[in-house]
């Protein structure tokens, strides 16, 4: 492949900013126009902005500090989720860098457009999630590493440091560039030079210092970010369980796009064959560990489809060099008509969720409808009596009650049938034993339990909020009385 002029990379560049933009600008408009609601997480996220820290119980904290920054324009749910399309907007000129550093400035070209098309990257613009500002990191730590293995100086090797310190403060997942770091020194000797030097350690000291506020809150806190993570991976309860990785291996194929994952798989072959040196080997050590690494996860116990999305920067740029040159760039072109048709079905289904509904696709959104309903109920009841807290056990409940039950004048707490906190509400905000009146929002099937923890109740109201043609969201409210705390429980 000839290496374009300097001027053939500015037009490329400014054309794949322009294709960017126009996406991106999109994306921003659907989150203001989309009926859709907050998603759980979405919800607990948010209350974590409303009392910015170094660390919260299940992640690390700059989601939260970017939902307090774009929320000082509204409170409302586009405001919410605006970091997303924004960070993947500014994650995919990284990647341009990445393709153009590792082969040249077309390939570049086509592998941002690829990861602002990419199937994951489309679902990922309608939501936040701690994912967007890793991918970010990842992107900028990455381009860093090539360029510190490339050129001599302490510029570059401070930049990776920074961005890796940044990316542990969105998601402990950056830890696997560290990995993606030892193999590449394994068999690339620029990186060996890197990694194994002074320049290393200027890799390491900053992204320490960044994290260390998190890891001292941590420390203040039990550990409890750390102790969920071990949980997530959930190997004291082993499944080994193939049907979980050909699961896992087929949602690959799905975030990633089909042909880009055989143009991946193909670059992955054709390196195993020939066994160069260079960057694409360095690319190779950045993703395919990632990847094998989270399907020994899933067939071990389980994995969703994106923890394995970091593995997807370096992997773009090594699946378009190889689509590139199959049927004159023609996969390539069907790989992203593909993904824009893709995006283009996203965001009609962000918008009409009837249409998605329709078209067989509505389980996919129920958890981001009818949340605004049962808000109004619950706040509505709250003024009806003198209670002293809104209560409910489930996690997802209690984070969407904090943001759509307002206004509200008492609190919501967490009931909790163990002494032991399992979630971040449970360890801020635990229902305690003094609260003499509590409205209760339960699921009717899981209400026994819960309610044999109070002297009394009774049965408020029953609501059953549709979530399109063929699902329901069942909950009940219960007027609870005289709370004896969670060991009282059967």
């Amino acid at each position: 492949m000839s290496v374009p002029s300097s001027y053939d990379a500015r037009h490329l560049l400014r054309l794949a900013l322009a294709i960017v933009g126009a996406v991106t600008a999109i994306r921003v408009a659907v989150l203001l126009l989309t009926p859709l609601q907050l998603y759980p997480d979405e919800a607990q996220y948010w209350w974590w902005a409303q009392a910015p820290d170094w660390g919260y119980f299940s992640k690390p904290p700059l989601i939260a500090w970017l939902i307090w920054l774009t929320t000082r324009l509204s409170d409302a749910e586009w405001a919410i989720r605006l970091p997303s399309p924004l960070l993947h907007a500014a994650t995919a000129p990284a990647v341009f860098a990445i393709g153009r550093l590792a082969y040249d400035a077309r390939a570049g070209f086509w592998s941002a457009l690829a990861y602002i098309t990419l199937p994951g990257i489309s679902y990922s613009s309608g939501l936040i999630s701690t994912d967007v500002p890793l991918l970010f990191c990842w992107a900028v730590a990455l381009y860093a590493f090539l360029r510190a293995r490339e050129e001599s100086g302490w510029r570059w090797p401070i930049v990776c440091g920074i961005a890796l310190g940044a990316g542990l403060l969105a998601k402990y997942a950056m830890l696997y560039f560290a990995l993606g770091a030892l193999i590449a020194a394994a068999f690339d000797a620029r990186a060996r030079k890197l990694v194994l030097s002074l320049r290393g350690g200027a890799i390491l000291v900053p992204s320490l210092l960044i994290l260390s506020p998190n890891l001292i809150w941590n420390a203040a806190h039990g550990w409890p970010t750390l102790a969920h993570t071990e949980a997530n991976a959930n190997w004291s309860h082993a499944k080994y369980n193939i049907a979980n990785t050909f699961t896992f291996i087929a949602g690959q194929f799905g975030v990633f796009g089909p042909l880009m994952m055989l143009g991946w798989l193909a670059a992955i072959w054709q390196l195993w064959r020939k066994r160069p040196a260079g960057a694409n080997l360095v690319l190779a050590a950045f993703s395919l560990p990632i990847l094998l690494l989270v399907t020994i996860q899933s067939f071990i116990s389980e994995a969703n489809a994106n923890w394995a999305a970091p593995a997807y920067i370096a992997a773009i740029p090594l699946a378009v060099a190889i689509l590139l040159h199959c049927w004159n760039s023609r996969l390539l072109w069907l790989s992203l008509a593909l993904a824009s048709l893709s995006m283009i079905g996203l965001w009609t289904g962000q918008l009409a969720p009837a249409v998605a509904d329709r078209a067989g696709l509505g389980n996919a959104l129920k958890r981001q409808e009818g949340w605004r309903e049962l808000g109004a109920t619950v706040s509505a009841e709250s003024r009806n009596a003198p209670y002293d807290a809104i209560a409910a056990a489930n996690r997802s409940v209690l984070a969407e009650l904090l943001y759509y039950a307002r206004p509200r004048s008492i609190p919501v707490k967490a009931w909790d049938q163990s002494a032991i906190p399992r979630d971040h509400f449970q360890m801020t905000m635990p229902l305690r034993v003094s609260t003499q009146r509590v409205l209760l929002v339960a699921p009717p099937d899981e209400a026994a339990a819960i309610l044999g923890s109070f002297d009394s109740h009774r049965l408020v109201r029953r609501l059953s909020i549709p979530l399109g043609r063929h699902h329901e969201r069942v909950l009940a409210l219960y007027d609870a009385h005289f709370y004896r705390g969670p060991q009282f429980v059967h």
